[in-house]
């Protein structure tokens, strides 16, 4: 006699079997923090919520920063310049020759601590400021803020991701202590663990996308890689070439649609047949002039063309990448994502079928651009790892392994969770 079990349904997730259940693709947020500016109102509001900001019946969490965006984009600059000059620009005299840059000559200090060790307190100092002036004013509100995000910061390791259309923070290059958030660092207490893209996973958004998917889906095969090339980056730069082996390493991974020109980019991205699921910019950058000068920020490839944020807008104004791809610069000589380079670029490619973006807060050596890039499109193409866990890696492995910085100088945007999705996979 066959016996009936009796059951109970505690949890039914396909909601009575009208929709498939699944997986979380995208983890949960522990720091969400949103900066908005309103047109006559004096500062910048914040807000902040996830799981570092418990809900406690007494509503959400919000505060006002009494500086303007003019302010803070000031102090921005002087955060950057810090970077640049205690690490891209530093020299060294030698008997004979021409002076030696050690971080911009190669990619691998292992032999040298002692040049990390002299510049990590400024580049410290430099991110504390720069943290203060955004958490630290006088408005209760941000008060409560900062003093809940600083026990987060504390306790451990956090998923932070930073929304705002007008503020464009180099998050990865803040600094507050492991320990005592509040401390300011010394010459003789800072640590690496206190830089925000050593210790945490972190990623800056924009105003909501919807029907946004972190999965990037591979059809069977390779993956397409579109990469935007200049090749005189290396007759420029001889004894680090960048671009050579770079287009190398992509042949023996994906399938490579090579665009040497303005006028090859501009046919392909107006095409229906767009197929990349990376697209990468290795190329000259510009982002202001020279001497202060107003200047728009542009990008070259090998036939010295000027690529404007506005060319890519009016390419793409029809129809939007189709691919939705994860969008790569590396961009030598300025090719910095400040906020002028975002509301030119970024705002174009994302704003128009890009899925996610990462480039470099400044300027970019040839050398650390290709072991950068060859690391990072390893992990994200051999193991289909997410991109945020990559970017906080190579900053943790360039810094541990080769007592080199330069990993978090690269900022993400709107990608913690992207990663490379096989078609058919369970």
């Amino acid at each position: 006699m066959t016996r009936q079990l009796s059951a109970e349904v505690t949890v039914d997730n396909t909601a009575g079997l009208s929709r498939v259940a699944v997986p979380p693709y995208n983890r949960a947020r522990t720091v969400n923090l949103r900066f908005l500016e309103f047109p006559g109102a004096p500062g910048i509001l914040v807000q902040a919520w996830g799981s570092a900001f418990p809900e406690d019946g007494g509503g959400g969490y919000q505060g006002r920063i009494a500086l303007s965006l003019d302010e803070l984009n000031s102090r921005i600059d002087i955060l950057r310049e810090a970077w640049q000059r205690h690490v891209v620009d530093l020299a060294e005299q030698t008997d004979r020759g021409p002076r030696r840059y050690p971080f911009a000559d190669g990619w691998d200090l292992s032999q040298r601590p002692e040049l990390l060790r002299r510049a990590g307190f400024a580049l410290a100092d430099a991110g504390h400021v720069m943290y203060r002036l955004l958490f630290a004013g006088p408005d209760r509100g941000l008060q409560r803020i900062r003093a809940l995000l600083e026990l987060a910061l504390a306790e451990g390791e956090n998923v932070i991701s930073i929304e705002s259309d007008s503020l464009i923070v180099p998050w990865g290059m803040l600094y507050t202590s492991p320990r005592q958030p509040h401390v300011y660092p010394d010459d003789e207490n800072w640590s690496l663990d206190g830089f925000w893209g050593y210790r945490h996973v972190v990623e800056h958004t924009f105003s909501r996308v919807d029907d946004f998917d972190a999965r990037i889906t591979v059809d069977g095969g390779k993956p397409v890689v579109g990469l935007n090339v200049d090749h005189g980056v290396d007759r420029q730069f001889p004894d680090t070439p960048y671009i050579a082996p770079v287009v190398d390493f992509f042949h023996g991974r994906a399938e490579v649609v090579l665009r040497p020109d303005k006028k090859t980019l501009a046919a392909h991205f107006r095409s229906r047949d767009f197929a990349d699921h990376v697209t990468y910019f290795g190329c000259h950058g510009k982002v202001s002039g020279s001497g202060g000068l107003v200047e728009q920020p542009y990008l070259k490839l090998g036939d010295g063309e000027r690529i404007y944020g506005t060319d890519l807008t009016a390419w793409l104004a029809e129809a939007p990448l189709p691919t939705r791809p994860f969008v790569y610069v590396g961009a030598c000589q300025g090719g910095q994502v400040t906020s002028a380079f975002y509301s030119a670029f970024g705002k174009a490619l994302l704003g128009n079928g890009g899925r996610c973006l990462i480039g470099p807060q400044i300027d970019l050596p040839p050398a650390f651009a290709c072991e950068y890039s060859r690391r990072l499109f390893t992990e994200f193409i051999d193991s289909g790892a997410k991109l945020g866990d990559i970017v906080r890696s190579l900053a943790r492995s360039f810094a541990d392994e080769h007592h080199n910085p330069l990993g978090l100088m690269f900022s993400l945007y709107r990608g913690i969770d992207v990663h490379l999705w096989q078609e058919g996979r369970p």
